[in-house]
């Protein structure tokens, strides 16, 4: 029997969202089974095409971002089984999309 995740934290360097401070809570947007984006402020595209969207909370350590993400989001993504890479909008380095 697989064991479900209670809480799942992904780390974030700063140099990949480009030294940019990121907030104390971001919106999380479910978009597929491959794909999430993390987001400092509501994005209308976003929230019309999201399967859905939840708050998280963030923390700051030294150069790491962590990202605290809720139990659904961790069993849905199977993120104790599956890798994934985060990349940081070059527009907005604020957002942050994680590809399983």
């Amino acid at each position: 029997m697989r064991q479900k995740l209670t809480e799942k934290i992904i780390e974030e360097n700063e140099k990949v969202i480009a030294a940019e401070r990121l907030p104390k809570a971001m919106i999380l947007y479910a978009m597929d089974i491959g794909h999430f984006v993390t987001t400092a402020k509501p994005l209308k595209a976003l929230e019309e095409s999201a399967l859905t969207k939840v708050h998280v909370e963030v923390a700051s350590q030294r150069n790491t971002y962590a990202v605290k993400l809720p139990t659904n989001i961790c069993n849905f993504y199977r993120l104790d089984e599956n890798d994934y890479t985060i990349m940081a909008s070059d527009r907005d380095p604020a957002t942050i999309m994680v590809t399983i």
